[in-house]
């Protein structure tokens, strides 16, 4: 089946003090930045988020949580849930900075016999997003879901068939938390 796009834009922003995904970065929206960054790359974007929330005016696929309070594994499991034999290639609606080379990187480097491609840092840190999941990986997000074991890492980590690129560019894999963070972009 054909990849898709997904954004993870369930979170609470509680750090940043307001709803980031409607935080305007180069007058867009986070969440419109990261849907046009995945229609760039040909990919269709779905959007999962939390309950109470509308997102409709992104003009794509929108999924509500289908486990409440679960983190970005959750929303990876409520779009597996739903495209049951779909690879997505996922990111936050909190990284203004990703590029569209950085989705080709992986784009290009990902084979469907890994399970998993993602970008490390050159202190060899695996960042979970952007990154590329194969529905073969559904079996064990919802084990990792119902025993309460949420870490992006720990999933990451027990995942044995996956390809890791490095990302020189740190600066484009940086996702927002605070206001802070968003300034330094500036």
């Amino acid at each position: 089946m054909k990849m898709r796009g997904l954004v993870l834009a369930g979170g609470k922003s509680r750090r940043f003090g307001a709803d980031k995904a409607l935080e305007i970065y180069e007058g867009k929206t986070f969440l419109e930045n990261a849907v046009r960054l995945l229609q760039s790359v040909n990919l269709e974007p779905v959007i999962v988020t939390r309950r109470g929330v509308d997102y409709s005016f992104a003009g794509c696929t929108v999924l509500m949580d289908v486990l409440a309070d679960k983190g970005p594994l959750g929303g990876i499991y409520t779009a597996m849930s739903f495209f049951k034999e779909t690879p997505f290639l996922i990111l936050t609606c909190d990284m203004p900075a990703l590029t569209p080379a950085a989705l080709s990187a992986l784009l290009s480097a990902h084979q469907k016999e890994n399970a998993v491609t993602i970008f490390h840092t050159s202190d060899g840190q695996i960042q979970p997003f952007p990154g590329i999941v194969e529905p073969s990986l559904f079996q064990t997000v919802r084990e990792r879901l119902f025993q309460d074991q949420l870490s992006m890492q720990g999933l990451l980590e027990s995942v044995p068939a996956k390809v890791i690129l490095w990302q020189g560019a740190t600066e484009v894999l940086v996702n927002v938390n605070r206001e802070e963070d968003l300034l330094s972009l500036r």
